[in-house]
């Protein structure tokens, strides 16, 4: 039996309500002014206000979420949350669970790797759909680092790049409703290039003091723009759809000059990559959430015959590295 089609059909993020400039961040950690803009291309960072943290943020970006959608949260069957900064108990999926007073009998599950957790939560989420475990799942993201790689935590050339953020999605199985706009969802694939494990590893000796940050920057940087092209070539060679046919390429983010390398070895417009670090940060598990958020706007707005696919692409720190695709629902 061919399992269920499975399809977004509702997506939404949230951004720490402080704005705060480059030069900013530069000189709370120590670095030369301007060296953030000029080094990775990033202008602005969004940090979480005094009242906001992971559970707030997802919850906003969830609940609009479900309003803007016109669903109920009784309707919820499952909701799978991943984070790359929520490190306490209960977990990040139980506390939402409770904020967004999901029913008793809804699933609640923690998933992800790090930067790569959003495509794994997506995949995840639609096993459960085509396995006919569920009618409607909710994907949520969020990230906080501005409190765990802040000044007194993490060295600027690291610390300094990630902001505060957080994507929700809506998934459910079986044919798209006509009156929205829906993506189906094809294949996820995963790996895991442990040759580059060496390149970032981060530890905590207790305390809350200085984090132990192993941070080669320039190796990191190469291993991650080969290996994102690797995963966008892999998902065209997977749909048989060509690069020139994708509308947008939500991919990681690690700051905006990798982003526009990626694009030109790809040979693809770096128009194509929704632009959420140069603005937001590094937002970890939720950039990719954000730059696929942004994808979906962009296409809801053209007439359904114009909408076009779009590819995922993402890694996180070991090296663990994964992709996807979207393909616009016809009704």
């Amino acid at each position: 039996m061919k399992p269920a089609d499975v399809y977004i059909i509702g997506s939404n993020s949230a951004f720490g309500s402080r704005v705060v400039a480059s030069e900013e961040v530069d000189q709370a950690f120590g670095m030369p002014l301007g060296k953030l803009k000029k080094r990775a291309g990033i202008h602005s960072l969004a940090y979480a206000g005094e009242h906001e943290n992971e559970s707030t943020l997802g919850a906003h970006a969830a609940s609009q979420l479900l309003e803007l959608a016109g669903e109920e949260a009784k309707n919820i069957d499952w909701i799978v949350a991943a984070s790359e900064t929520y490190h306490v108990y209960p977990s990040l999926s139980a506390v939402l669970h409770g904020i967004l007073r999901l029913r008793e009998d809804c699933s609640a599950l923690d998933v992800g790797s790090g930067c790569l957790a959003l495509v794994q939560a997506l995949a995840v989420a639609q096993s459960i759909l085509a396995a006919g475990r569920g009618q409607k799942v909710l994907v949520v993201t969020s990230d906080v680092h501005s409190r765990t790689l802040g000044p007194g935590r993490a060295k600027g050339e690291f610390g300094g790049l990630f902001g505060d953020g957080a994507s929700a999605f809506l998934l459910t199985s079986g044919p798209a409703k006509p009156r929205r706009w829906a993506y189906r969802m094809g294949e996820f694939f995963f790996g895991c290039a442990a040759k580059y494990a060496e390149a970032i590893r981060v530890s905590d000796s207790g305390g809350g003091g200085l984090l132990d940050v192993q941070f080669d920057g320039e190796a990191l940087s190469r291993a991650a723009v080969s290996r994102m092209e690797k995963i966008l070539r892999e998902a065209e060679r997977r749909s048989g759809i060509s690069r020139s046919e994708v509308g947008a390429f939500a991919t990681h983010q690690p700051n905006p000059r990798l982003v526009a390398l990626l694009a030109k070895q790809f040979g693809v417009p770096a128009c194509c990559f929704p632009s959420i670090a140069a603005t937001r940060g590094n937002l970890g598990s939720s950039t990719c959430g954000a730059a696929l958020h942004a994808a979906l706007v962009e296409a809801s707005a053209q007439p359904v015959a114009e909408r076009k696919p779009v590819f995922l692409a993402s890694l996180g720190p070991g090296l663990v590295f994964g992709g996807g695709w979207l393909v616009p629902a016809i009704p």
